[in-house]
């Protein structure tokens, strides 16, 4: 079973970004997904993003172009079909992108909402051969993609969960409700954009916060990460006590999600061991749980609440 890497969803400076990839080409990852999904006020360049992909080619890994979940506008189309002359494929995050990479391995994401087989098998007829299971299906249905839609198959084992994805900028709304409660949409909306000459551009509040801000319930309980225009889980959702069940479903690939903390390689180590039987089990939680404390969850894949830990 192969380990995939995801795309960063965080905002980060190109610094920090080139080195979080250098770690990652010579970590034990065989497939990893880059580029800006989200926000596209703070993607980083082609030529920064060329460079990230042929350093990690380099070192013997595929690497996918991850395609935006919103789009606003055609130049985002032609960047990636830029990209695309450089990676060896694309990750498609939205249905704009189907037709731009016939010529190159496609995959479906997991912002597509694939919740059942024949939605799996449908993608095939554009070229499709892998699909990325969304994080909430459950195993039940998981076991039914695998089985009947014959599509390569891979599963997210590890990362925040994705909750909401929006035009309108989570991290400005926050922000502006603690600083003042009672601004209403106009003011919101200007408070999201600056003037620049004629035009108004983003903010990018979110700058302040490059590893995002957790949100907390009235009883102190950790419920939220607000990064820019979406909204995850504080808790982290795993998956290693299934990797057995889903290797024996015959899933062609894991999928752990990009953080840029310093731990990031140190998880991917433990799973790898884990599939090559170098670790038990016990000692694989043991170590996670260091990292995370009590926060992990995967309630969804057990058709439970998606915070519980099953």
């Amino acid at each position: 079973m192969k380990i995939s890497l995801g795309p960063v969803p965080l905002n980060s400076k190109k610094e920090k970004l080139f080195s979080y990839y250098e770690r990652v080409a010579n970590s034990k990852v065989n497939n990893v997904y880059i580029g800006e999904i989200i926000c596209p006020e703070r993607e980083p360049t082609i030529e920064d993003l060329t460079r990230i992909i042929n350093m990690i080619k380099e070192k013997g890994k595929r690497v996918y172009i991850s395609s935006y979940a919103l789009i606003g506008n055609g130049l985002r189309l032609e960047n990636i079909k830029k990209l695309l002359e450089v990676s060896d494929g694309l990750e498609i995050n939205n249905l704009a992108f189907l037709n731009i990479a016939t010529k190159k391995e496609m995959i479906v994401g997991p912002l597509l909402n694939v919740y059942n087989w024949r939605t799996a098998k449908y993608y095939s007829r554009f070229g499709v051969k892998k699909v990325v299971i969304p994080w909430e299906v459950g195993r039940k249905t998981i076991k039914d993609i695998a089985e009947k839609s014959g599509m390569n198959i891979e599963v997210v084992v590890h990362g925040h969960l994705p909750l909401a994805l929006s035009r309108e900028c989570y991290t400005v709304r926050t922000l502006s409700s603690f600083d003042n409660p009672y601004q209403n949409e106009d003011e919101l909306h200007l408070r999201e954009l600056i003037l620049n000459g004629s035009e108004r551009h983003c903010a990018r509040e979110c700058f302040q916060y490059p590893e995002g801000f957790l949100l907390k319930a009235i009883s102190g309980e950790l419920l939220y990460k607000i990064n820019g225009p979406q909204v995850f889980s504080a808790k982290v959702h795993c998956l290693i006590e299934y990797l057995d069940y889903l290797r024996k479903l015959g899933v062609g690939s894991i999928r752990i999600e990009s953080q840029l903390e310093e731990d990031t390689g140190e998880v991917i180590d433990i799973y790898r061991k884990v599939l090559d039987n170098h670790l038990n089990m016990e000692e694989a939680v043991s170590k996670l749980k260091v990292h995370y404390s009590d926060d992990l969850c995967n309630g969804f894949f057990s058709g439970r609440p998606g915070l519980e830990y099953c």
